[in-house]
């Protein structure tokens, strides 16, 4: 902070010293006049245009390069498609070795235990609801026959 303050002063000082220089040094144009004049503007439409880029003779165009294909265009069997789209890469090979080694998880299984254990839960507690309502019916039967 205490290095920018003394360049920033030294700015202002250069500034305030070539503002005025440049503020007297263009004289202003009347208001009257017009930058560029009608007379002009017609003396250049009356001339004949220029010269377009066309060339005084066509030009040949030879080509440059060559292409061809000498050999014939390579098609898998179906067995290297297979082979190509289903094998596993290293990486996966070893990710199927750690799950099966019980070191990684198997996320279909782990969703599979999920879905099992919600499953289970939402049973039970449809039993459980199922158990109280039917409580409730033997016991509001008990106080009816009671009276």
């Amino acid at each position: 902070m205490r290095v920018r303050l003394p360049l920033i002063a030294a700015l202002w000082v250069l500034a305030l010293m070539v503002l005025p220089a440049t503020l007297g040094a263009a004289p202003q144009e009347s208001a009257g006049g017009l930058p560029v004049s009608l007379d002009r503007i017609r003396d250049d439409l009356q001339k004949p245009p220029s010269r377009g880029l066309m060339p005084a003779e066509p030009v040949q165009l030879r080509p440059t390069f060559k292409a061809r294909a000498d050999q014939r265009t390579w098609v898998p069997t179906l067995q290297e498609h297979l082979h190509q789209k289903f094998d596993l890469s290293p990486m996966q090979r070893q990710s199927a070795d750690w799950a099966a080694r019980c070191c990684g998880l198997k996320v279909g299984q782990v969703i599979k235990m999920a879905e099992d254990a919600l499953r289970a839960r939402k049973v039970r507690k449809t039993r459980e609801q199922i158990a109280r309502e039917l409580a409730l019916i033997e016991a509001a039967a008990l106080r009816a026959a009671q009276r």
